[in-house]
């Protein structure tokens, strides 16, 4: 009976999902069913900067669908894209999905970040969910100019764990990719990324 109920929680949530019609009911949906972290096998990591979050990340971390992320209740912002990513595509938007960080050729605990914009009625929108001091649907003229605003809340997040002055800031790239392959490990997802479009240029100048 338990496996049942478990199942009926399942399916409940993915058919929630399967109903939403605009922007501002996904965000609610996942402000309601998602919470950042990684769950594996049911053992829950989440965030810290040193410790055995960072570990799993690297090690164990395993790129989800959509579906598995909804029924796990836990993302981090490379999963929660792909639910993101699914919606928008499936309701015919017009969207990016971006990754940022800071690339330097030694390990480092600078950190990476990836989100959405979406285009509606000649608007912008970054869309996030996962970076829980910037949670919300933001409205901008340009597509350069939602991606600015991101970037600088980036850096001013960065500044509170590691060195952000002139000399660092030209180590940040800002990638336009699209969907990796499921189950990918962080190092795949890394590689799928560093051969996707370099945008920095764009929009550094």
């Amino acid at each position: 009976m338990l496996f049942y109920v478990i199942i009926s929680v399942f399916v409940s949530d993915i058919m929630n999902f399967s109903s939403i019609k605009s922007p501002i009911e996904l965000y609610k949906f996942m402000e309601d069913n998602i919470d950042y972290g990684i769950n594996i096998n049911n053992k829950i990591y989440t965030w810290d900067l040193d410790g055995e979050f960072q570990n799993t990340c690297r090690d164990k971390w395993r790129l989800k669908s959509s579906e598995d992320i909804i029924n796990s209740h836990y993302g981090i912002c490379f999963d929660q894209v792909e639910i993101e990513r699914d919606w928008f595509l499936n309701n015919n938007y017009e969207f990016k999905t971006i990754f940022i960080w800071f690339l330097f050729d030694y390990s480092n605990t600078y950190p990476t970040h990836t989100y959405l914009v979406y285009k509606d009625n000649d608007k912008y929108y970054y869309f996030e969910h996962s970076d829980g001091n910037n949670k919300g649907i933001y409205e901008f003229d340009s597509y350069e100019d939602a991606i600015r605003y991101q970037l600088d809340k980036h850096i001013e997040m960065t500044k509170n764990y590691n060195k952000v002055g002139e000399e660092e800031i030209k180590h940040i790239h800002i990638y336009e990719y699209d969907k990796p392959v499921i189950n990918s490990s962080f190092e795949d997802y890394l590689n799928h990324i560093l051969n996707s479009k370099d945008i920095t240029d764009k929009i550094i100048k």
